[in-house]
């Protein structure tokens, strides 16, 4: 049954063409009243009326059901045109509210991405919060030959087949894909490497990816989000298909709180 819910979007993928749906992406977010992490799919978001799109870090009330086709115990599907925006979450206070809203139920936040797999071992988990001790690098590589082949032709299948109810749109398919190597705290954790599929780095590129050094840009911004001034937290969702593979979702990421001196001078 359809349940009215309120919750905040956390995450937002970059959008994939759909044979099913035209055109979906994958949204994460934080059910107000028990805090839970769920993923909301499909959305065809650019397909939305503007009174329906939502931002990061909006509270959206929608009506939602468990989706009895994704296994996944936080999977659900939403009700689109039921979907109304409400207010922001703001920055202020170093971030304090949405710290609050995202990082105090303990049962979304793992010590490590080793800590999430287990938990996906043993209860089916697919939705994490993880912290990295230690973020090495942002890496950008060109998707091969076949890859772009096979996606080209999919879009085309999709905006050549007749819809009386939809104008498709084109979306621009992106060449590379973005990974982030980190270390986790775990001693366990050999290090990883792991696809980041977030909406923002795929606006990004599509912003910057007509200058000479725009993967410097794009190194540029990872490096200001992840710098050492912030604490940095990865959302970790897996593969429908694939229960072991988790990718990165998306970045939390908030000002360090500086901690008073014990000493006054």
């Amino acid at each position: 049954m359809w349940e009215e819910k309120e919750f905040l979007i956390c995450v937002k993928t970059y959008p994939e063409y759909s044979f099913t749906y035209t055109e979906t992406v994958c949204t994460a977010a934080v059910l107000r009243e028990t805090g839970q992490l769920i993923r909301l799919f499909p959305i065809p978001f650019r397909y939305l009326l503007g009174k329906h799109q939502f931002k990061k870090y909006q509270w959206v009330q929608a009506k939602i059901k468990k989706n009895i086709k994704d296994g996944r115990p936080e999977s659900y599907r939403i009700e689109n045109d039921s979907i109304r925006p409400l207010d922001m979450v703001d920055t202020k206070n170093g971030w304090s509210v949405r710290k609050d809203l995202i990082l105090s139920q303990t049962n979304n936040v793992f010590d490590s991405l080793e800590g999430l797999q287990e938990s996906q071992l043993a209860q089916g988990t697919s939705l994490g919060i993880i912290k990295p001790r230690e973020i090495e690098k942002f890496h950008v590589e060109k998707k091969t030959e076949s890859e772009l082949s096979e996606e080209e032709q999919k879009k085309k299948r999709i905006l050549s087949q007749k819809s009386f109810f939809v104008d498709k749109k084109d979306l621009e398919l992106i060449p590379y894909r973005f990974l982030i190597s980190f270390n986790c705290d775990d001693p366990k954790c050999t290090g990883h490497k792991i696809s980041i599929l977030d909406w923002e780095f795929g606006e990004l590129y599509r912003k910057v990816s007509t200058s000479v050094d725009w993967k410097e840009k794009m190194r540029q911004k990872f490096d200001q989000i992840c710098s050492e001034k912030n604490d940095v937290y990865f959302f970790m969702g897996n593969m429908a298909s694939r229960r072991k593979t988790f990718c990165i979702l998306g970045i939390f990421y908030h000002p360090k709180v500086k901690q008073p001196s014990l000493f006054k001078l």
